[in-house]
């Protein structure tokens, strides 16, 4: 008796299906990864904002401690903060006075907490704009208010 030792023929097919299963776990990968990236860039952005609105707010809080109530017409100097990743550039406005009873901006209507034959009020507004150092995320803050301020020769 004679052995035969046939091998049967394989057609390759746990091969073709092992290659298609290693691409589509290829695309899958490749896909979380994209999907990944623009998760990070997106909350990167998102830091970076945070960071130039903090900015601008550092800077009305400075612009609002710097104003001097003794020379309120002249341009107020204001020293930007100091602050990580991020800058201020900030102004101070003189918009104008308000002398007394029935001169605001209603009618009848004085400075808050003055004396009209003391006291007038000076109105300021601040803009604020903040700007993260390493991306183009700016945040612009506008914020208007009044100081006490003597009447002439008082």
């Amino acid at each position: 008796m004679q052995k035969h030792n046939q091998i049967p023929r394989q057609r390759g097919a746990a091969l073709v299906v092992g290659l298609l299963m290693l691409v589509a776990l290829t695309l899958i990968g490749v896909t979380t990864m994209g999907m990944n990236t623009m998760e990070l860039r997106m909350a990167s952005n998102a830091q970076n904002k945070s960071n130039a609105f903090q900015a601008a707010e550092a800077g009305l809080e400075v612009g609002l401690g710097g104003t001097n109530a003794d020379n309120i017409t002249a341009a107020q100097p204001i020293v930007a903060p100091v602050l990580v990743n991020a800058t201020a550039t900030v102004n101070s406005t003189f918009v104008g006075l308000i002398p007394g009873r029935g001169s605001g901006f209603t009618s009848g209507v004085a400075c808050p907490g003055s004396s009209p034959e003391r006291t007038r009020c000076a109105h300021f507004q601040i803009t604020s704009v903040g700007q993260h150092l390493q991306s183009n995320a700016s945040s612009t803050q506008v914020q208007g208010f009044y100081v006490l301020a003597p009447q002439p020769g008082n």
